[in-house]
């Protein structure tokens, strides 16, 4: 979520490059290089259709590499999340919780992750 939201803002300011023709300019090549690694993990098609000037999206497909997990998304699911050590109950602790979503983008990489941290 947070790659996605600061991904964001690049896109923007790519578009504000592009507008003004600094397609060139080391400032561009910054914002290139970063919404390059923000994507780097993105896996899947999508299929356009053009028709006088506009892009219409008619279907998307992605693999099965996603930080996504519904038993993790889920707060009904029994022991949901044992894969990263994640239970509801660490909701009460900020740091824990938003530890989650790196030990997940960590174990997505095939890095080691240290489950006992308690």
């Amino acid at each position: 979520r947070e790659v996605v939201r600061v991904r964001d803002m690049f896109s923007s300011e790519w578009a504000r490059l592009c507008y003004y023709g600094f397609w060139f300019a080391p400032e561009m090549e910054l914002v290139k290089n970063a919404i390059n690694f923000a994507s780097k993990d993105v896996r899947g098609s999508v299929d356009l259709k053009c028709y006088k000037g506009n892009v219409i999206v008619v279907g998307r497909s992605s693999d099965s590499r996603s930080l996504y997990s519904a038993d993790l998304a889920s707060m009904e699911i029994e022991s949901g999340g044992a894969t990263i050590d994640y239970d509801p109950s660490h909701a009460q602790g900020f740091i824990r919780i938003n530890s989650t979503r790196l030990k997940a983008y960590n174990l997505l990489r095939g890095c080691p992750t240290q489950l006992n941290d308690k």
